[in-house]
């Protein structure tokens, strides 16, 4: 049994040199100091596990992401919930934000089962960003998501293409710390990257995938695992939601002010 977790936000020190939040004093020509602020990144933190994520990313392709939220995901182990990895979602800002608004105004919002579908098959990319919280091996890691996967990818007849992903997981030692990212583009691919530990959230615009596989198949069934009917981590899918309506909410606000900015 899973344990609730909720994802909040937080102002962070930015990772790998960047400065916090503070305010840093310089002299003028004039011989006075002036005080150039420095704005911390916020993150999101995943409640249970206490992982943070950056509520904005980047990644190497595709415009500025958002987060939509974290959620840990646990295994019981001799009757003991285990924590494994956190999760978090990302989706681009800005293209997601405005397919939201345009789902919202033709009233296809009912239930949050189709705030889900809205980020499953919207026209953005989208991003699983995890973050062990536990030594695991790469047989181990393929192993619990072929165990959804590997049907819908014989259901598609696409089974070459997660033997391409478990191949190159297999060789992989994710000790706690690593992150695993897999980035969906709108083309159909998806792109794998595995980090050396981590302790702080960084940004990944300047990181290169050491994976790239042409299958929409595979993209959206590890996609569908999360946010499917049936989610791996039902809390993640929650929270996703709630992200996905915050970022509608938002459009909204941006949308108003405009007409009357307009008028």
């Amino acid at each position: 049994m899973q344990q609730s977790c909720r994802s909040t936000l937080r102002s962070t020190r930015p990772a790998f040199g960047c400065r916090p939040c503070q305010v840093v004093a310089r002299a003028s020509h004039a011989g006075r100091r002036t005080c150039m602020p420095v704005r911390a990144s916020l993150t999101v933190k995943d409640a249970q596990s206490g992982v943070e994520f950056l509520l904005a990313q980047k990644f190497w392709q595709g415009e500025a992401y958002r987060c939509l939220g974290a959620a840990t995901r646990s295994k019981k182990i001799v009757f003991v919930n285990v924590q494994v990895y956190s999760i978090a979602s990302y989706v681009e800002a800005d293209k997601a934000a405005h397919e939201l608004g345009v789902r919202h105004r033709g009233g296809f919002f009912e239930t949050d089962d189709d705030y889900a579908s809205a980020i499953l098959d919207g026209a953005f990319n989208k991003v699983l960003a995890l973050h062990l919280v536990r030594d695991v091996t790469g047989e181990q890691f393929t192993e619990a998501i072929n165990k959804t996967l590997l049907p819908r990818m014989q259901l598609s007849g696409d089974t070459a293409s997660l033997d391409q992903f478990n191949t190159y997981f297999n060789s992989k030692n994710l000790v706690k710390g690593t992150e695993v990212l897999l980035l969906w583009s709108m083309t159909g691919e998806l792109d794998v990257l595995v980090t050396p530990p981590v302790t702080a959230p960084r940004e990944y615009g300047e990181a290169k995938p050491e994976l790239r596989i042409a299958s929409p198949a595979l993209g959206r069934g590890l996609f569908e695992m999360f946010l499917g009917g049936s989610p791996v981590v039902p809390e993640a899918r929650t929270e996703w939601v709630k992200g996905a309506k915050s970022l509608l909410e938002s459009e909204n606000v941006k949308r108003a002010s405009r007409k009357a900015g307009g008028a």
